[in-house]
């Protein structure tokens, strides 16, 4: 196995922390749920940027290990930096840099897969890249709780920028550039390897998504109403907005019923580590995943979301803790069952011919929904609070389960499961 996959658990942690700081900062700064809302916004404006950056840039220059390193490294620093910022303003730029390095190293480690190993190990490769990635942020999680204790938000950004001095020292002694490159849409060649690519932010663009793109999907829509690619299309921005939605604003939450930084992280470090166990636990389960999969796992789902927006009513202080991890039992438990399902229904939905632009359209769809969630959370939370918040989540996911349903049941498509791994 190439030794530089271990970098994975690292960046994935980094990434994590990055995601888990910026809220705590905004808040500890004085700032609004609002402005929690806008920092990711800017976070997933930034990937949708970098991915489209990055990945020309892996087409155009063909160096992997000197874009690697620097991205790795930058990534690094962004935790202290957003600390030593000591702003909002600072805080929600260096979340958005890290956005844009972390879209560097989706895109040059996922193409290293293809580019320096064996075509039989691609599959095992992109399975333990995925299974790193979950650990990475749980492991990221954890340095938080570690650091907070007795302590202040600089010891954890600290610790996290350890862990990525360490991911970048392993990436520059382990990875050396290959023989031959490949340009992105290599990645296609391998549907483990696309999936895999999928299951982590952010998305790859496999083409640059342009207004053509987006009109070439409304066009189906209009001419093919029952398409596949379309419902997936449809269901993955229904998710992507109901998880903004929901986890945009639920830091803030927490804090405002009274938790404290420590009791935050134990509940997210509890959700972490359920996604990671059950990506290892259901391994088998998920090398042929079925639709009915992905639908009712978004049911289970939207039902942690609503048994938080029961909870958010009526329960305040320490007990708070107990009813998060009670909701992030479901949640997290459906992530990687999702994830991976949805993902593997995309592949199996392509047209040869069409690969680069459909994808290119997903893609984008998919990010602005992230966007779209990101912002629009904030704005309802400060204006009508949590519970509609995570009532609508939980509303728009189960949309999306029905619309995956309906799909698959009344169109009689015979494809109900494809392998992945």
């Amino acid at each position: 196995m190439a030794r530089w996959l271990y970098s994975w658990l690292l960046i994935g942690a980094v990434s994590y922390s990055l995601g888990m700081l910026a809220p705590l900062l905004i808040l500890k700064l004085g700032g609004s749920v609002l402005d929690v809302g806008i920092a990711t916004f800017a976070y997933y404006a930034a990937s949708m940027v970098g991915s489209i950056f990055w990945g020309w840039m892996a087409d155009v220059v063909p160096k992997r290990r000197m874009f690697l390193t620097a991205s790795s490294a930058g990534l690094a620093v962004t935790p202290i930096a957003m600390v030593i910022s000591d702003s909002i303003l600072g805080t929600v730029l260096w979340y958005a840099v890290g956005a844009f390095f972390y879209a560097a190293l989706a895109v040059y480690l996922n193409l290293l897969v293809v580019e320096t190993t064996d075509k039989g190990q691609w599959n095992e490769n992109a399975r333990r890249g995925f299974l790193y990635l979950v650990t990475g942020s749980a492991v990221g999680t954890a340095l938080g709780l570690a650091s907070v204790i007795g302590s202040a938000l600089l010891s954890y950004a600290l610790a996290s920028t350890a862990v990525g001095a360490v991911g970048t020292a392993i990436i520059y002694a382990s990875v050396s550039e290959p023989p031959m490159v490949l340009e992105r849409r290599a990645v296609l060649s391998s549907p483990n390897l696309f999936v895999s690519r999928l299951t982590s932010l952010p998305v790859i663009f496999l083409n640059f998504p342009r207004l053509f793109d987006i009109n070439l999907l409304r066009k189906r829509i209009r001419r093919i109403p029952g398409s596949e690619l379309t419902v997936l299309t449809l269901t993955n921005a229904l998710f992507s907005v109901s998880a903004q939605l929901f986890f945009t604003v639920y830091i803030p939450y927490e804090e405002s019923v009274g938790l404290n930084e420590t009791q935050v992280l134990i509940s997210y470090l509890y959700m972490t580590a359920i996604n990671a166990l059950v990506a290892v636990l259901m391994a088998d389960e998920l090398r042929r995943p079925e639709y009915r999969l992905a639908s009712r796992g978004m049911g289970l789902r939207a039902l942690g979301m609503l048994a938080a927006a029961a909870f958010s009513t009526f329960v305040v202080g320490s007990d708070a803790l107990y009813t998060t991890m009670l909701s992030f039992t479901f949640i997290g438990f459906a992530y990687t069952i999702i994830t991976v399902t949805m993902n593997a229904l995309l592949y199996a939905s392509l047209i040869p011919g069409t690969r680069g632009r459909s994808l290119g359209a997903y893609s984008t769809v998919g990010s602005l929904s992230f966007m779209a969630g990101a912002l629009l959370s904030g704005f309802l939370a400060e204006s009508a609070g949590y519970q509609l918040v995570f009532f609508l989540s939980a509303v728009i996911l189960m949309t999306a389960a029905v619309v995956m349903e309906f799909y698959y049941r009344s169109s009689g498509s015979t494809l109900e499961s494809v392998e992945v791994y």
